[in-house]
């Protein structure tokens, strides 16, 4: 009983040191830029660009949050300036929701185009599954040239995922948010308050060490999607 005892305790400070140390290196890396460029490199477009410019022949959106949300506005506001410049019609690869269908639908049309540009696709419940039922739909796809809107975190995946599905030309197109031009520090600047707390004036910590941290957890997320899907064989 006793050795079963130490073992468990052994086991427990190992790790609770290994998470310990896990959650030091986390903090470490939000106070440097390098979630920034890790975010960066998983939205650089994986696919050869090859010598003349990319005109593709549909946009495709993949979605996958409600109607209003963060992540489908974003990638609503890609598309629409995607398809309102290459002039391709659009397909919209996401999961049946009539909600969010008609309020994509909405949004799309608002912003210059016409619904008979728009299309739905709306089996599968992940990437590999959709890319699966996308080939199955409309085969004539699997030759065409596509440019995919999604998460900056998600491209490489999903133009991998594509790739292995039998997609010969695809590139991807992520919907970054803009980063702000204006000054948010707080130097001499008067706020009153209780004057005993010190006021943060540096960015830094206020705004660039937290959003760092969101970003971190982001990437690592997508990283074990990534090997599980390599692991798999989907990509």
């Amino acid at each position: 009983m006793s050795k079963t005892v130490t073992y468990v305790r052994k086991t427990l400070h190992g790790l609770l040191l290994a998470l310990g140390i896990l959650f030091f290196v986390i903090l470490v890396l939000a106070l440097t830029p390098a979630p920034f460029y890790m975010h960066h490199a998983l939205g650089h477009d994986p696919a050869p660009q090859g010598d003349g410019a990319f005109e593709p022949e549909h946009i495709v959106l993949f979605g996958g949050a409600g109607m209003p949300s963060e992540g489908n506005l974003i990638r609503l506001y890609y598309t629409a300036s995607a398809a309102q410049h290459y002039g391709a019609p659009v397909l919209i690869v996401h999961p049946e929701d009539a909600v969010c269908r008609a309020e994509m639908t909405r949004y799309l049309v608002q912003s210059g185009l016409s619904e008979d540009r728009l299309s739905f696709m709306d089996r599968g419940s992940n990437t590999r599954s959709q890319a699966l039922e996308l080939a199955k739909a409309d085969p004539g796809l699997t030759k065409a040239r596509l440019l995919v809107v999604t998460a900056p975190e998600q491209v490489r995946r999903t133009v991998k995922t594509l790739e292995k599905a039998g997609f010969t030309q695809v590139h991807g197109l992520a919907a970054r948010e803009a980063t702000v031009d204006f000054d948010l520090s707080l130097k001499g600047k008067e706020l009153h308050g209780n004057q005993a707390v010190p006021t943060m004036e540096s960015t830094n910590l206020r705004y660039t060490f937290w959003n760092y941290l969101k970003l971190e957890i982001t990437c690592f997320r997508e990283y074990f999607a990534l090997a599980y899907y390599r692991l798999k064989g989907w990509i």
